[in-house]
């Protein structure tokens, strides 16, 4: 269907990968299988895997570190560089386009909650800041990265409302 083919290449732009090969839906339900079953940030891990390093005995340290099982990832990691290899793929190339399809920085439900209680205070910054922030997503913005961490503990249950 069409909804089948369009989620497909959007997954293919975030894994980074340029052509369409057999096999590519397994490396991508493993890894959406790794990334449950760590409780993973989605969309901190999608920014940093532009970082993965295709050379034979990098291990990738910094994406290792976000699973619960670091040989599990391992396994999936030497599956996606034989991948990223079977068609050439070059790292710095390889970067560009996935973040140019992962951003760095969404809206959490714990900066909504944030810029919600200063507006009832008729401060609007947070909301301005929020959306100088999010105009471009995608791009570094220096000063600006406490927005990409991950939510502090207290945050991560919040429900805002979309009437909010």
């Amino acid at each position: 269907t069409t909804v089948d083919r369009q989620y497909r290449e959007l997954m293919q732009a975030k894994l980074g990968l340029v052509d369409q090969q057999p096999g590519d839906d397994d490396l991508l339900q493993d890894l959406k299988s790794l990334l449950a079953g760590s409780r993973v940030d989605y969309t901190i891990f999608w920014r940093e895997l532009g970082t993965f390093s295709s050379s034979a005995g990098v291990t990738n340290d910094r994406l290792r570190e976000h699973f619960l099982n670091p040989e599990r990832f391992d396994i999936w990691a030497a599956q996606y560089r034989d991948r990223l290899q079977s068609e050439q793929s070059r790292d710095d190339e390889r970067r560009q386009r996935m973040d140019r399809v992962n951003p760095k920085y969404i809206l959490r439900n714990y900066l909504a909650q944030g810029a919600i209680e200063k507006a009832q205070q008729k401060d609007y910054s947070e909301i301005d800041r929020l959306l100088q922030l999010l105009h471009d997503p995608y791009s570094e913005q220096p000063g600006m990265e406490r927005y990409a961490a991950a939510p502090p503990n207290w945050g991560k249950h919040l429900s805002v409302s979309c009437s909010s």
